[in-house]
């Protein structure tokens, strides 16, 4: 078969699922950090600081695996840098993720890499921190990009702490700079992947907007004790930064004149993970964080693009809030919540997207990673579903290789239609 029916065959694979139709078998989405670096040989430093190794692994994985897309992720949660620069869309759209590079540019406080605060061969860490003081709610409220950027953007970087001076003015330009590094780095990477048949699903950011406020601004344990103190003005800024976070989705997509000419679909995925909803109880989840979640997700379906959900953690105690979401228009990657359940709850009205678990790729054999998706694809792959290998954050530095294979193996063994 010729790469370009291999590209097509596995993007009709995706589309398919995403349309609600069952494919001629279950398609594999393959994502990491880091696993590619060690399975080539390389540190974790090596591969989030030097693109050349990076590229190497990628390319290295994607020819020695039979994923049908396969996406490295080298850098950490972000999308406050996306919504600071919301007004320079070009640069917004490419600030998804805090890299090693931008993080040295920066100096941000939120994280922790290979090779300078950590060990070379560590994960890279994200680590909250309370930037925004409880008595600033009012602020955000009044005017929340103003504030991002004046207050918030220069507590979160080091380099920007003196706005105006001359390291303030050079860690904008380095940014800008490693920007576009990394964009000409993924787009390299693209074009070499579809000449090994793989395709690349555009994707598109956005954010639960209470999420936005925990994760960049307050910190979890301050927001959820805000819930409680000071409710009324944390539902204010929730509606305050909702309009920033649909912003993001919209300026982030590709325009819809290229979407198929580029990409060869017109299906975009948008991205959002879920961070708060594990902490909060059905109470607090369904007055504070879901109304103003599914209305995101209403607009982004309204903007003609697919919400990509990682619900991270477990989610079983707000299943039933998901039958108010669009129906058949939500991709939904369940880390810790089983897939059997979420069928059993709401059936065909959330696109499932499950896997094995890291442990069981790090720790379990090829026989039980094999019996493990065997039980998965016959519980769950009626009507479409799609496989996500370390379903809890993408495959692990750890997961061994042949593991990972014995899944891919299961797959199409097990995976037909």
């Amino acid at each position: 078969m010729k790469v370009e029916e291999i590209l097509r065959e596995k993007l009709q694979r995706i589309e398919d699922v995403i349309n609600g139709k069952e494919p001629d078998r279950v398609p594999i989405l393959g994502a990491t950090a880091v696993w590619h670096g060690a399975y080539a040989g390389y540190t974790t430093h090596e591969v989030l600081f030097d693109y050349g190794k990076c590229k190497s692994a990628w390319l290295k994985v994607a020819r020695d695996f039979e994923f049908d897309t396969f996406t490295v992720i080298p850098g950490l949660e972000g999308m406050i840098y996306v919504v600071a620069f919301l007004k320079q869309p070009d640069i917004s759209a490419s600030a998804r993720f805090i890299l090693g590079s931008t993080h040295l540019a920066l100096m941000d406080v939120f994280t922790k890499w290979p090779g300078y605060e950590l060990d070379k061969n560590a994960h890279p860490q994200f680590i909250g921190k309370e930037i925004m003081k409880s008595n600033e709610y009012d602020q955000l409220i009044e005017d929340p990009l103003n504030f991002i950027n004046r207050v918030a953007m220069t507590r979160i970087n080091k380099k920007l702490s003196n706005p105006g001076s001359a390291e303030y003015n050079s860690a904008l330009a380095k940014f800008g700079v490693e920007l576009a590094k990394f964009g000409a780095f993924m787009a390299d990477v693209s074009a070499e992947l579809a000449k090994l048949g793989y395709p690349t699903v555009p994707m598109a950011w956005s954010y639960a907007p209470l999420d936005l406020i925990g994760d960049f601004l307050r910190d979890i344990k301050n927001v959820v004790m805000d819930l409680y103190r000071i409710g009324d003005k944390v539902k204010q800024a929730i509606d305050a930064v909702k309009p920033l976070v649909v912003e993001s989705a919209m300026i982030s997509a590709p325009p819809k004149e290229v979407r198929k000419q580029v990409f060869g679909t017109e299906i975009v995925e948008c991205f959002f993970p879920l961070h708060l909803n594990e902490y909060l109880n059905p109470k607090l989840y369904n007055e504070f964080y879901w109304p103003s979640l599914n209305e995101v997700f209403k607009e982004v379906v309204a903007l003609g693009l697919t919400p990509f959900v990682l619900f991270e953690g477990k989610h079983d105690a707000h299943l039933e809030t998901l039958k108010e979401a669009p129906k058949g228009k939500v991709v939904g990657v369940f880390e810790k919540t089983d897939p059997r359940k979420v069928r059993e709850v709401l059936g065909d009205r959330i696109i499932l997207v499950s896997g094995p678990p890291n442990s069981l790729l790090i720790s379990g054999t090829p026989q039980k990673v094999e019996d493990f998706m065997k039980k998965l694809l016959e519980d769950c792959k009626a009507g479409g579903m799609m496989i996500w290998p370390g379903v809890d954050g993408g495959i692990s530095r750890d997961a061994k290789p042949e593991n990972v294979k014995a899944m891919i193996d299961a797959v199409k063994k097990y995976g037909k239609y």
